[in-house]
């Protein structure tokens, strides 16, 4: 492979990697500035709600509010903020540490053991983060005295899991080229 064009892919990864994990700290920080405002969670109307869980609303008979909406809430306290926004947070941080990690690769050190199991890590860490903004949902629902009338939404984000995705596959290339490297003696068959 010419030379030119893999230290353009790993200027690329390196860049790509650092710009995520500023974005994600950075998209917190800005939440948590935002204590006392709203904060805004996704929320499902609950199985036993009446008609119309939304005050102010009449909806015309026959007809019921269903599914997924987002819900501003004000007052929100620094920690609803940070976990409503912890799935950025962790899957910026998760792609700024695999670039470190591919970069380091890509340099000409050969696979390990550990190379394998560190994207495997980052790629559960970064789908649990999936699962925070429901926990700030289920913690803004209760302090506002809404859990009558919505639950919070079980929808997971796309984003951090299809980053989960791709760090798996990564491990598993990892793992094959480590298998068929011969500098790599740390991996058994």
């Amino acid at each position: 492979m010419n030379r030119s064009f893999v230290s353009s892919i790993l200027h690329l990864v390196r860049f790509a990697g650092a710009a995520l994990a500023i974005w994600g700290i950075a998209y917190v920080i800005n939440g948590a500035t935002q204590a006392g405002g709203y904060v805004t969670v996704r929320v499902a109307t609950a199985p036993d709600a009446g008609p119309s869980p939304l005050s102010g609303v009449r909806l015309p008979d026959g007809v019921v509010l269903r599914g997924e909406l987002p819900l501003g809430v004000w007052g929100a306290t620094v920690a609803e903020q940070v976990l409503s926004r912890a799935d950025v947070l962790l899957g910026g941080l998760c792609a700024g540490l695999a670039a470190l990690l591919l970069s380091s690769t890509m340099k000409g050190r050969p696979f390990t053991r550990r190379d394998t199991a560190g994207l495997v890590a980052l790629a559960i860490v970064t789908s649990l983060g999936s699962l925070l903004p429901i926990v700030a949902a289920a913690t803004v629902l209760d302090r506002a005295g809404l859990t009558q009338d919505f639950v919070p939404s079980t929808t997971l984000s796309w984003v951090p899991l299809a980053g989960a995705g791709l760090l798996l596959t990564l491990a598993l290339a990892f793992h094959a080229g480590a298998r068929t490297d011969p500098r790599s003696s740390a991996l058994t068959p």
